[in-house]
């Protein structure tokens, strides 16, 4: 799954309040579509192919919509939607999964890169993305960013160890129940880290 980096409080930056459904409804629409597949095609085995492909297609409506609706189309929207569109084409024209599978392993080791790389040539990534809600000290924030670079790193392994080690349609579950749910639990587990070393801007 693609991981969403995390976004400032829509109240606190004028930015989209529907972000979470632009980055997660592509994601359920894949799971409802590759559960109905391998239920109704002959060969149940062949439903992530279909299902990649709905998927890539949802991608590039989503990005679209965020253009017309926003006026704008964030960089990271593009990024995941062009590695969506790559893998779900791979798959189809080998005939192999594990272009699917390892997804979310290229995105996520890509955003762990990037967001600890922005610390070491001092463009921070996560100040960048929540520098509109909350106010930090710098180290603050480069402490912030090499967490979340960890966690990205942490992510693509566990996405390496679920589709190695189990069935296919445990991993779509995995993408759908298991990406998201521990995602929201590492984003409120820095709220703590952020309240001691800050504050969110605009609260007195």
């Amino acid at each position: 799954m693609t991981q969403p980096a995390p976004n400032p409080s829509p109240a606190s930056s004028g930015k989209p309040k529907n972000n979470f459904w632009l980055e997660f409804g592509p994601v359920l629409i894949f799971f409802i579509v590759y559960m109905w597949l391998r239920r109704t095609l002959p060969d149940p085995n062949s439903a992530i192919y279909p299902a990649a492909a709905v998927l890539a297609l949802i991608s590039a409506v989503t990005l679209i919509y965020s253009k017309i609706r926003h006026g704008h189309m964030s960089g990271l929207l593009i990024f995941t939607t062009v590695i969506v569109c790559l893998s779900a084409g791979l798959a189809y024209v080998f005939k192999d999964p594990r272009f699917v599978y390892m997804k979310p392993t290229v995105i996520n080791a890509l955003f762990g890169v990037g967001v600890i790389g922005g610390v070491l040539f001092k463009k921070n990534v996560i100040k960048l993305m929540l520098g509109d809600a909350f106010d930090l000290p710098m180290k603050a924030w480069n402490t912030l960013a090499i967490r979340w670079g960890v966690f990205f790193f942490a992510l693509a392994g566990i996405n390496e160890f679920v589709w190695r080690n189990f069935e296919e349609p445990t991993w779509v579950k995995f993408k759908l129940f298991g990406f998201l749910p521990i995602t929201i639990l590492f984003t409120m587990s820095q709220i703590p880290f952020i309240m001691k070393n800050g504050s969110v801007k605009g609260v007195d």
